[in-house]
């Protein structure tokens, strides 16, 4: 009892390669106060059917929409390190709260203050907010 039953097959070893993300092409940055980012994404999840989620990190809370990686130039660029969101759309807010309730919807919002790059772009964000 306590041992490993005996292998049949030969296990096969796994690869595993880390590929971290090294550039981040964002073609689009819209800040918007957080009342009207949450109104926007409940008229999303409302018309998609589809669950949204938004990421919150140094005071800034935003919802990322990756490129269609449909063409090859896209494919290509991803496997070198770089990724492309067609916009991102973002709004102040100084302490992080788990959901937001707008209107009987629940929107979750996902701390991303334990990853260096999610703080990397909100501090890009938060450092662009005002700048109009």
């Amino acid at each position: 009892m306590g041992e490993r039953p005996e292998l049949h097959q030969e296990e096969e070893k796994l690869e595993i390669e880390y590929r971290p993300l090294k550039k981040l092409v964002i073609l689009e940055s819209v800040e918007m106060p957080q009342k009207d980012l949450f109104e926007r994404l409940v008229a999303q999840i409302k018309l998609s059917g589809q669950p949204v989620a938004l990421h919150w990190a140094e005071g800034i809370v935003f919802l990322a929409l990756p490129l269609d990686a449909q063409s090859d130039l896209i494919i290509d660029e991803m496997l070198t390190g770089t990724a492309y969101w067609a916009s991102v759309s973002y709004a102040k807010m100084p302490s992080y709260q788990p959901i937001a309730k707008i209107g009987g919807v629940e929107i979750p919002i996902i701390n991303q203050s334990h990853s260096p790059k999610m703080r990397q772009i909100a501090g890009w964000l938060k450092k662009r907010s005002g700048n109009k």
